[in-house]
């Protein structure tokens, strides 16, 4: 390999020989034209036109002769020395768009071969497929000597691919130069040492970029996208030219199209993860029509590490792995652990996206810019000058399914190393997709110098209520709650490539809990104030005065006593942190659910606005799992699985009638983490405890410091 690279430029020089100095043989015409499978735009190709290049929303004028330019962005001159516009051209269909193209071709190829910006070979293989499918729309009604250097220049670009493959690219790109190199092979099959190379690096470079599967090696969706389009293309062309489909790349297209399938939301445009972009909802669905015959969707992508989750009308995608290997890692972004969350055809909650601007593209990389935990100026990623990752956090997972519900549980150690502690963050989505539940904590750590970051798609509508956030879609409102003080902030939604502002929820850390000497001793006090405020009170009812609380709407009725909460679960509250849910199945599922959603029930609320879907958790048998699934199992049951009631007041806690008569009616957000967050022992107990552990300590010992309180969240579905 090294011997190749020593040698890359005389194996150039001598591929851009002029085969019309008698090296080699040139036809008039090709032996075959193809035809491209997308379609154009018109607005680009009337721009073109009039002497100016629309890209991305960006407008340039055309200079003579300049095909570079150090000023302009990759893409651009991807795009622009690739020729795909011809295809807008085309559209455009206009007398003037066939001249223009004509023209630009001409100056191309009027260029001296050692002058042309050659040296990659996917921009080159973009350029010749290009050509090739249109060229009955600007070369067939040429001048012959227009022609005849035109099929020259074929000739001597394909032989570049030869000699700059397999080194001269990486990922989906080197499938766009196969294709060129396939496309002059069977255009011009006088030279078999086109479909022969073809065929030899094909094969390699399958292997090395699609995982076990389907997913490709970069963790991009967009690069999935590029990637199935090219394998679509590539087996147009062979179809064309009625040549035999290499088994290999029937098999890997078959893979790959239930992986792109799997990455798209309810709109049908792609999740915006490490460096992708939503894309046309239609192309992408002409793509994998062209790829696969199938409309199955993954139904899991392990090789991945992208967790996609279905209930109801919701879809949830998370981010839980690592980035890309060194090599296939240049569109990795910091997003470990962060998701994506949609209800129909509308994204909610989403990642930033992506740019092809240089600032745009640096900026949306850090976790600040994904819908997750930052923890104030460290990364979880770090680069050095060249771009390469040096430091590569450890990602874990476990994810869990029962009766339509589904859990998930994942970690990563990129702060670690700088003393932010292991991030863990807990995902729960209820049975018909109406409730959404989080966790995030920090383990190993006191800092609280992070946040949690919400984006909200720029269509989301924001109302900030007393306890918490209304979002409003088209169709739906959905409820943001939070154990910790949250706010709004302004956001940049670049999902389409065009900035688009928009708003973000961010969660700060919760408080910083009293120590335990101080807590015990508070604990003393509440309970002498509690046992004298019970003896005034005795005293009171001897003398027949009543007491507001014996007025109050806590009826005995009311209060969820342990035995009630018991019959509710179907087993005792012990069993119900004890359950094992079977993991989710693997393999296919035969329908891709992107564009249908059958209608449902909601659940029902109560006249305090809480969720109550009315089925009881039923008695699970213990399996192996429980070990693996243990961060998920032994949390409090889901929120929206709980009997909330409009007198109850404490969730979970197992309480009798006399406690809840004292206490106050609850929030909603307090309603719905309790039991999460507080302690299970009452005062009476916590202060005995107490006391036993300060006689038992030795003297001189500093006080432990209390562990991190979890920040939780939920988003609910709400109805009328």
């Amino acid at each position: 390999m090294p011997l190749r690279r020593w040698t890359r430029d005389a194996r150039l020089t001598f591929a851009m020989r002029n085969p019309l100095a008698g090296f080699s043989r040139v036809p008039a015409a090709p032996a075959l034209t193809l035809r491209d499978l997308w379609p154009g735009n018109p607005l680009v190709g009337e721009r073109l036109v009039r002497n100016q290049s629309l890209f991305e929303g960006v407008v340039r004028n055309l200079q003579h002769l300049q095909w570079d330019n150090p000023a302009w962005p990759e893409a651009y001159r991807r795009w622009l020395q690739g020729f795909t516009w011809l295809r807008d051209l085309r559209e455009l269909g206009a007398e003037s768009a066939r001249i223009k193209a004509r023209s630009m071709v001409a100056t191309w190829i009027g260029q001296p071969a050692s002058e042309r910006p050659i040296t990659d070979p996917s921009v080159t293989g973009a350029r010749l497929a290009a050509w090739l499918s249109y060229y009955e729309f600007f070369a067939a009604a040429a001048d012959d000597n227009f022609r005849q250097n035109l099929m020259a220049a074929l000739i001597m670009e394909a032989r570049s691919i030869m000699a700059l493959m397999p080194e001269g690219v990486r990922g989906w790109r080197a499938l766009t130069a196969l294709k060129g190199l396939l496309a002059v092979a069977v255009a011009i099959p006088d030279h078999p040492e086109f479909l022969s190379r073809y065929l030899k690096l094909i094969d390699q470079e399958i292997d090395q970029q699609f995982l076990a599967d389907g997913s490709h090696i970069t963790r991009c969706p967009e690069d999935q996208f590029q990637a199935v389009r090219e394998l679509a293309e590539m087996l147009s062309i062979l179809q064309t030219a009625r040549l035999p489909l290499p088994s290999r790349l029937m098999e890997v297209a078959d893979r790959a199209a239930p992986a792109l399938r799997a990455m798209r939301h309810g709109d049908g445009g792609l999740m915006l993860f490490n460096g992708s972009r939503e894309r046309d909802p239609q192309l992408i669905e002409q793509v994998l029509n062209r790829a696969s015959r199938g409309r199955v969707v993954a139904a899991s992508q392990p090789e991945s590490g992208y967790i996609r989750l279905t209930s109801g009308r919701t879809m949830l995608f998370a981010d839980a792995s690592g980035p890309a290997p060194a090599g296939y890692d240049s569109t990795a972004h910091a997003g470990m652990l962060s998701f994506e969350f949609s209800s129909g055809r509308q994204r909610i909650i989403v990642n930033c996206g992506s740019s092809t601007q240089r600032g745009w593209a640096e900026a949306l990389r850090v976790p600040a810019a994904h819908s997750v935990l930052e923890m104030g100026t460290l990364s979880p990623l770090t680069r050095n000058q060249s771009g390469a990752i040096t430091h590569r956090p450890t990602v874990t997972r476990a994810q869990a399914s029962q009766d339509g519900a589904h859990w998930l549980h994942m970690t990563h150690d990129g702060y670690k190393s700088q003393g932010g502690g292991v991030y863990s963050r807990q995902l729960y989505l209820g049975k018909d997709g109406q409730t959404l539940r989080g966790a995030e904590a920090l383990e190993g750590t006191e800092s609280r110098d992070f946040c949690v970051r919400f984006h909200l798609h720029p269509d989301i509508t924001v109302e900030e209520i007393e306890h918490g956030f209304l979002l409003y879609t088209q169709e739906e409102s959905w409820l943001f709650q939070a154990n910790v003080a949250a706010y709004l902030e302004d956001s940049v939604y670049l999902g389409s490539g065009e900035r688009v502002d928009s708003l973000q929820i961010v969660l700060c850390p919760p408080e910083a809990p009293e120590p335990p000497e101080e807590r015990a001793t508070e604990g003393e006090e509440e309970a002498q104030e509690t046992g004298a405020h019970g003896a005034d009170r005795a005293a009171a009812h001897a003398q027949g005065d009543t007491y507001p609380e014996d007025n109050a709407a806590y009826s005995a009725d009311h209060a969820d006593t342990a035995s009630e909460q018991d019959a509710f679960y179907g087993q005792s509250h012990a069993a119900t942190e004890h359950e094992a849910y079977q993991p989710e199945n693997e393999g296919y599922a035969e329908q891709d659910a992107s564009a249908a959603y059958p209608d449902h029930a909601y659940a029902q609320t109560d006249m305090q606005g809480y969720v109550q879907e009315g089925e009881a958790y039923a008695a699970a048998p213990q399996h192996s799992e429980e070990d693996a699934f243990s961060p998920l199992l032994h949390d409090a049951p889901p929120a929206d699985s709980m009997p909330y009631q409009a007198a109850s007041t404490t969730g979970l806690s197992h309480t009798d009638q006399a406690e809840h008569a004292t206490q106050e009616t609850p929030s909603m957000a307090e309603a719905l983490f309790a039991g999460q967050d507080a302690p299970a022992t009452n005062h009476g107990t916590s202060a005995q405890a107490s006391e036993s552990a300060a006689s038992s300590k030795p003297a001189g010992t500093a006080p432990s410091a209390p562990a991190m309180r979890p920040v939780r969240w939920a988003l609910t579905l709400m109805t009328e």
